[in-house]
């Protein structure tokens, strides 16, 4: 069964030249750190890195299956992916990005998009083509319309032909997944997943919620090629610095004594 459709241009993307946004509070929004022009060069660095780290990480041939998810929500994980993305994009992989937080999605969001249709109508079997973003060079499968039970659809059969199919016509498939300690949904996917990376908020993430974090993913068997620490000052500036650790390997008993986690 063909799940994925061709790819059709959204022309309403226009990210190049678009003005920030400012919340009430003047701080600056998501989009204000999406990458492009205007990205300060030590932010534009950090994914260079990143996306350095996780090709190593992942050396083998053939498409590759990159998921992110956190201790808890508001940790950054979806600005991170988004941006890793963008980031091979950069260098002429094709790449999607999935959007497989069925419960509070933003993907869509923060490049400008509508949300629906998207994966959860793709997984009932109704239409859905996936976006292809010129701007950014990245196709993208937003959430979708919000399901009744989101983890039962991550869970079908659907998913997996999905992401099978993906992988023949992608380099690289990225999956935006909720919070892995609130939601069983990330751990229900890694049986489809090549990597983990996981989001750990400067002064936000608990250390307790990482360790729990780290113990369902090792139940579930995933394979965690470690953190993109998120939301440190970089020079006082108004944009922060995403910094990558990583050697946490396939054993949590690896995992949990690597003093990368002291937040």
């Amino acid at each position: 069964m063909e799940l994925l459709q061709e790819a059709r241009s959204a022309a309403e993307v226009p990210l190049e030249g678009k003005p920030g946004k400012r919340t009430e509070n003047g701080r600056r929004s998501a989009f204000d750190y999406i990458l492009g022009e205007g990205t300060p060069f030590a932010v534009d660095e950090a994914y260079k890195a990143l996306r350095t780290n996780v090709i190593f990480s992942l050396p083998s041939d053939g498409a590759k299956v990159i998921a992110i998810t956190s201790s808890a929500s508001g940790e950054g994980k979806s600005t991170a992916i988004l941006n890793l993305a963008i980031a091979f994009g950069q260098i002429e992989k094709k790449v999607l990005l999935i959007d497989c937080d069925l419960r509070l999605p933003t993907i869509a969001e923060k490049l400008g998009i509508k949300g629906t249709p998207g994966l959860s109508d793709l997984l009932v079997g109704r239409s859905c083509p996936i976006r292809q973003l010129t701007d950014v060079g990245i196709c993208v499968l937003p959430s979708g319309t919000l399901p009744p039970d989101a983890t039962a659809l991550l869970s079908s059969a659907r998913m997996g032909e999905l992401l099978t199919q993906a992988r023949e016509r992608f380099d690289y498939i990225f999956l935006d997944l909720p919070p892995v300690t609130t939601v069983a949904d990330a751990a229900i996917l890694a049986k489809h997943v090549d990597g983990f990376l996981l989001a750990i908020k400067h002064r936000g993430s608990r250390y307790k919620a990482i360790s729990d974090m780290l113990e369902r993913l090792a139940l579930a068997d995933a394979n965690v090629l470690g953190y993109i620490y998120t939301n440190a000052e970089e020079g006082g500036g108004h944009y922060r610095h995403y910094g990558y650790g990583y050697g946490y390997g396939h054993s949590y008993e690896r995992s949990r004594s690597n003093n990368h986690f002291s937040v």
